[in-house]
């Protein structure tokens, strides 16, 4: 009986490791095609010194590490609304969540790209 417990509990915790929990993201809605938010996006991150891991226009995605920081990954997706284009910024860092207010500088520099632009 003993046996059976410690064999259900470590199936228990197996489950709920191997449930990823989604990432807490930041969101901002542009007036951009996503393609054009997807390029300003890439350009932006490159500048910022990531390297770009996957750029993928028909996900509307770029996965980005930085190079001086292992272990530091961004997300940064886009997607098509009646409302307009949205991009979507998440990350981890390590192990762990990056909170969602690191990603304001970023938004914001994108945002100014992409009105300028217009």
């Amino acid at each position: 009986m003993k046996r059976l417990s410690i064999v259900l509990l470590s199936l228990a915790l197996t489950a709920c490791a191997a449930t990823p929990t989604p990432l807490p993201d930041r969101q901002l809605r542009v007036e951009a095609s996503p393609e054009r938010a997807l390029e300003v996006g890439l350009d932006a991150l490159v500048e910022r010194g990531f390297v770009i891991r996957l750029a993928d226009v028909e996900l509307g995605r770029i996965d980005a590490v930085r190079a001086a920081r292992p272990g530091y990954v961004v997300h940064y997706k886009v997607r098509e609304e009646a409302t307009g284009t949205w991009i979507v910024l998440s990350g981890r860092r390590g192990t762990g969540a990056i909170e969602p207010s690191r990603f304001d500088p970023l938004l914001d520099d994108i945002a100014a790209r992409l009105e300028a632009a217009q």
